[in-house]
């Protein structure tokens, strides 16, 4: 199974402020240092956590993503809403 990491998600029409989101998580990411391959490790070797909204909170080493997971057939794509230092 492929695993995309997908931080322009500007072009969901689901959320109204994707626009927003996006510009929030690579904000995030920058301050943090932390890249979209720390992200894709965080999601395959992290502990997991499913909240209520439907969002997973993974803890991997240093930091915390907060992210939302879409299967489309044989790839899982993951749309990160925050990273957080612990």
């Amino acid at each position: 199974m492929e695993l995309v990491v997908d931080i322009n998600f500007r072009s969901v029409p689901r959320w109204k402020d994707s626009k927003k989101r996006s510009e929030h998580v690579s904000q995030r990411m920058v301050d943090r240092g932390i890249g979209i391959n720390q992200i894709k490790e965080a999601v395959t070797r992290g502990a997991k956590k499913l909240m209520p909204d439907r969002t997973i909170h993974v803890e991997y080493k240093w930091y915390k993503v907060v992210y939302k997971e879409f299967m489309l057939k044989d790839t899982k794509k993951i749309y990160p809403i925050t990273v957080i230092e612990l």
